[in-house]
């Protein structure tokens, strides 16, 4: 009797290996000098790119506009700036460009963007002229922070006069002629201040004011505004709003009158009635004109 063991199983042979270009995605084997051209092409259009906005006058500059001037005259900012005309907008550097248009006293701050393909804009704040200052032989004009910016043989016209020692009282002698509204700062000729505490001012037409500190200086004005279009007398005091003051003469100097809630009355008999003192008034500025197109040099 034969078993299953006294005749081994035949050997099958090995399934074919898969056909080529079956289920599978198939990825195409560049050779090395393809790998190379497109390398080549890639570094071309670098190459190219480049020049086009470093070299080429496409992207040139053909115009250079200046937004926000009022008294800095547009062509002194274009000099500073020191652009050419024909320069790669992307060779221009707007840090540098903002650092030599500092170099203008009367700027405070100034941005310069590029807008393509060929326009620079540079867009100045200049200082608030307050105040001015004598300074030796020369005069000074003052910023709202006591920067001086200006400096000329000739006082500044229509800008109040601060005659205060350098420090504390100085400085809010100026924080004062800073609030003053415009119309009534073209009447104040000098702010002078002894101390912090105790600041004046003297009108064009000789009215002497005693403003006291700096606080509520806004509430002041208008007090003062309101009193010199009543009275004709030559001494003021709104040192205490709540009760303000008026005299032919400047009294013998005493304390600031205590508050009181009755209506607001004056020395010898002028009072300002209930009223009559003058909202808020804020400062219309001057309507710009167009932003000026620089002649590039």
């Amino acid at each position: 009797m034969s078993t299953l063991l006294d005749h081994p199983l035949p050997t099958l042979p090995p399934p074919p290996p898969p056909k080529r270009g079956g289920r599978g995605p198939h990825v195409p084997q560049w050779s090395k000098r393809t790998w190379q051209i497109l390398a080549g092409l890639v570094a071309l259009v670098f190459v190219f790119g480049m020049w086009l906005f470093y070299f080429s006058s496409v992207f040139a500059l053909e115009s250079l506009v200046v937004e926000g001037v009022r008294t800095v005259n547009p062509t002194d900012v274009g000099q500073r700036a020191d652009l050419g005309a024909g320069t790669p907008l992307a060779r221009v550097n707007p840090d540098d460009v903002e650092a030599r248009v500092m170099g203008l006293s009367a700027v405070q701050s100034v941005q310069v963007t590029r807008r393509w393909p060929n326009m620079i804009v540079i867009s100045v704040v200049e200082r608030d002229r307050v105040a001015a200052l004598k300074d030796g032989d020369r005069w000074a004009t003052l910023d709202a922070q006591g920067f001086a910016f200006e400096f000329a043989k000739k006082k500044p016209q229509g800008l109040p006069v601060v005659e205060a020692a350098e420090g504390p009282a100085r400085t809010a002698a100026i924080e004062v002629a800073a609030q003053l509204p415009a119309d009534l700062a073209a009447k104040i000729k000098v702010v002078s201040a002894e101390s912090p505490d105790a600041i004046t001012l003297t009108t064009s037409s000789g009215v002497t004011v005693a403003w006291g500190t700096s606080d509520q200086s806004e509430l002041k004005a208008n007090i003062l505004r309101a009193l010199l279009a009543k009275t004709k007398n030559k001494w003021i005091d709104v040192r205490l709003p709540s009760t303000p003051t008026s005299a032919q003469s400047s009294p013998v100097p005493a304390p600031p009158p205590s508050p009181s809630p009755s209506a607001i009355a004056g020395v010898e008999g002028d009072q300002v009635p209930s009223g009559s003192i003058p909202t808020v008034d804020g400062v219309v500025p001057s309507s710009l004109s167009p932003s000026p197109t620089v002649a590039i040099p």
